[in-house]
Order: structure tokens, then C-alpha cells, then sequence
């Protein structure tokens, strides 16, 4: 299927610019001081907790993302909690059956635990915080923040000094300037 042409150019210069401003935020992620979540975390919660301080989207959350951030570290050890994965081998209780049976049977069994545990009510507050705290690519976009590589990465990337972008413009075959 044919595309519908090439993605708008976010740096061309426009009439119709928006009246909100994009925050640019640091590709090489968050590098100041984590803070000390709000609320009390377990295991998962922890690793969850230092994984989200090095993301980038770090580096626009002030003070009351804290406390989201905070709870959605939690939601990952009540998560932990509710994974209730017994000893329960489906291959004996369904001796003989074909795997694809066994996968169905596995795949409903599984389906009911998460509405039985409340498993579902837990992960969707979790989208809910990530859209929040601007975990999603929909969310950034909303957000109107942007991950940017710094100029000095950008030019030790490329090997090249960072110059400025300037404007050509066509010239008609033959013209001597």
C-alpha cells in the first residue's frame, strides 16, 4: 500500500505554529539526582523505580510526578503480588490433548485469574500513570514533549563539526553567480 507522501518536517518554518511550546527532552535520558519515591516499594517496584528515572521523560517531571511515579512503582509490586503462578501443570490435567488445546485451555485459565485477582483493574491504572508521566509515544505527542539528541552527540555521531542548516535555492541550468 502506497504511502500518503513524506511525514511533515518539524523543523520547517510555518505561519501556523503552535502556541504551546515543545519541551525537548535529553535522549541520553534523566541524569540528575533521582529522588526518593513517596511511598514505601518492594523488589519490583524498585527496579521499576530506577528504570523510569534514567528514561528521558524524566527530565520534564517536577515535583507532583514524583508521587506518580510513585504509585506507578507501587502498581508494579502489587502486580508481583497478584502473579499467582501455582504448580499447576495443564499437560497433566489434560494428558493426551494436542498443544493447541492445551494453549486455549492455558490462555482462558489465565484470562479468568487476571479478572478474578483484579490483575486488570491494576494494569489499567498502570496505562493510565504511563500516559501521565508520558511513557507512550501517544502521550509524548500530547505532551508536546520531544527526545532530542544534544548537538555535541549529534557531531561526535556524524565525526563532523556541527554546523548551521542553510537554504538553497535552485539555480537554472547555465547561470554563472
Amino acid at each position: 500500500m502506497a504511502g500518503k507522501g513524506p511525514l511533515p518536517d518539524p523543523d520547517a518554518l510555518r505561519r501556523n505554529k503552535p502556541t504551546i511550546p515543545t519541551t525537548k527532552l535529553p535522549a541520553g535520558g534523566y541524569d540528575g539526582e533521582v529522588p526518593d519515591p513517596a511511598y514505601g516499594l518492594g523488589a519490583e517496584g524498585e527496579s521499576w523505580w530506577r528504570w523510569a528515572w534514567s528514561l528521558p521523560q524524566a527530565a520534564a517531571w517536577d515535583d507532583g510526578a514524583v508521587y506518580a511515579a510513585s504509585r506507578r512503582a507501587q502498581l508494579e509490586d502489587d502486580l508481583a503480588a497478584l502473579d499467582l503462578d501455582g504448580d499447576l501443570d495443564l499437560a497433566d490435567l489434560l494428558a493426551g490433548a494436542d498443544g493447541e488445546a492445551i494453549k486455549r485451555v492455558e490462555y482462558a485459565l489465565a484470562t479468568l485469574k487476571k479478572a478474578a485477582c483484579g490483575k486488570l483493574a491494576v494494569e489499567k491504572e498502570m496505562r493510565e500513570l504511563d500516559k501521565r508521566l508520558g511513557l507512550d509515544p501517544k502521550a509524548l505527542a500530547e505532551l508536546r514533549w520531544t527526545i532530542v539528541e544534544s548537538e555535541e552527540d549529534e557531531s561526535r555521531a556524524s565525526g563532523t563539526p556541527t554546523a548551521t542548516v542553510r537554504h538553497l535555492r535552485p539555480v537554472a541550468a547555465g547561470a554563472v553567480a
